[in-house]
């Protein structure tokens, strides 16, 4: 048998987990969207540990420390209802989960916990084998199990992808589609690649080198997806990966000033009556529905006339609304201040209000009520 060690791959498989693992933090933690990423959070940290139960066996580090165990088998059962229940919330945002897609993950983990222990770690099988449980177990421990609810997952992705079709009139639902559609392509990367080792260990050619370029792949797929969901609120405002995900640009589409001062004046009119900007999900792509007009002309106007990016735009329309209630409603508490005007922290809210009044909130209502009293 041989000792075990790490190789050049290996410790770059290592790396690869712990980046992973730090992407799903930011994922957990990410206070624009925690509510609706979990799930994929979950399938990148769950793949994380998948990469570090395959380096111990890898470096045989695993036949020395057999308690060693992240649960590599049991997260196939979890990967597919994840992805699942992300589109579900990613088009529903007020989405209860329906617990009925984890209850076959669910008891395998369980079964698996109960005959790690049992087997000291899946060592010593003496007197199990014929249990019932055990033999249910095993059954479902076989990887094409995993591999089956995976596919079914896929299948299931994607009928609701077609029954949720885009209107050819509104950019937000395109701009949806496409996003959802690539994120789905980057997880049937990952799943074909994980069945490709069970088709491909049978032949004579497979070796360490095919195992390793499959688990990249994997983690292509994955980590792809955690890229993407984490960037994804820049990537609806149209500020990265404009070419992918939106209509292609005519050809030297230039506009006067006046057409410009034009759409700018409609721009403005829209935010100040509908006021938007109190939806904590507005996207470039939102408002750009609502005008009729590209992304990346809404974009440009902001950039060029209101010399501010998306953010700062919609957030000095916050902040407006914010100075008004500090002053007409000073009952409200900050916490509902901060929420009702569609920031998604207080500690956003208080950065954005510092940055421009040099003050806190509470500071500005306390000098307000001064002025007020005297």
């Amino acid at each position: 048998m041989s000792e075990p060690a790490f190789t050049t791959w290996t410790s770059l498989f290592l790396i690869v987990s712990a980046i992973g693992s730090f992407l799903s933090i930011l994922l957990f933690t990410d206070k624009n969207g925690k509510k609706n990423n979990w799930p994929i959070a979950f399938i990148i940290l769950g793949f994380s540990l998948v990469l570090i139960q395959y380096v111990l066996i890898w470096t045989h580090y695993k036949n020395e420390y057999p308690y060693v165990y992240f649960f590599d088998d049991v997260w196939y059962f979890f990967f597919g209802p994840l992805f699942y229940v992300y589109i579900l919330k990613f088009y529903i945002k007020e989405y209860k989960i329906n617990v009925i897609h984890f209850i076959i993950p669910v008891i395998y983990s369980v079964m698996a916990v109960i005959y790690f222990v049992k087997t000291a770690g899946f060592t010593q099988f003496e007197g199990i084998k014929e249990e019932v449980l055990f033999k249910l177990y095993w059954t479902l421990k076989s990887p094409w199990v995993g591999i089956g609810i995976l596919i079914i997952y896929i299948i299931v992705c994607y009928d609701f992808i077609k029954i949720h079709k885009p209107s050819k009139e509104n950019l937000a639902t395109q701009l949806r589609s496409k996003w959802i559609t690539f994120l789905l392509s980057l997880f049937s990367l990952f799943v074909f690649a994980y069945i490709s080792y069970y088709v491909l260990v049978k032949f004579s050619f497979f070796n360490a080198t095919w195992d390793y370029a499959i688990s990249f792949t994997m983690a292509i797929g994955v980590y792809g997806i955690g890229y993407m969901v984490y960037m994804e609120p820049k990537i609806f405002n149209g500020e990265l990966l404009t070419s992918l995900f939106e209509p292609p640009k005519k050809e030297k589409e230039t506009l006067r000033l006046e057409t410009k001062k034009e759409f700018y004046k409609q721009l403005t009119q829209y935010i100040e009556t509908t006021k938007p900007y109190l939806n904590n999900d507005l996207r470039l792509v939102d408002i750009a529905s609502h005008l009729g007009l590209p992304t990346h002309i809404v974009s440009q106007l902001i950039n060029e006339i209101a010399q501010k990016n998306f953010n700062q735009f919609i957030n000095d329309y916050r902040l407006k609304e914010a100075e008004n209630l500090l002053k007409n409603e000073p009952d409200m508490s900050i916490h509902q201040m901060y929420f009702h005007l569609g920031f998604n922290s207080r500690t956003t809210f208080y950065n954005v209000f510092k940055n421009k009044h040099n003050c806190t909130p509470l500071e500005y209502k306390s000098l307000n009520r001064s002025k007020t009293l005297s």
